[in-house]
């Protein structure tokens, strides 16, 4: 079997395991939320929402932590890139 026939049944595996992940973590939220179905309003500083069952409001505060972690880190290491791409310029 050639190399980049190989190569291609492997990216097509992994993407396959991918999907695979992504709807297992989708059924698991779907079933959680489900199962947290208490209608509860958070009071933020400024306003109180409006009153949601307690798994979305779980769900929407994890997928929230989520994209700020990966904004950050997304910075600091551009910031680190930038810092390396300086220095291997000065040798």
């Amino acid at each position: 079997m050639p190399n980049s026939m190989m190569e291609a049944n492997v990216r097509a595996l992994w993407l396959f395991v991918q999907f695979i992940l992504v709807v297992a973590i989708a059924l698991m939220g779907a079933l959680f939320a489900m199962e947290n179905s208490q209608l509860v309003t958070v009071n933020f500083v400024v306003f109180s929402s409006p009153a949601i069952s307690l798994g979305l409001w779980l769900l929407l505060f994890l997928a929230t932590g989520t994209i700020l972690g990966i904004i950050t880190s997304s910075l600091i290491i551009g910031s680190y890139r930038r810092k390396l791409r300086r220095a291997l310029k000065k040798d």
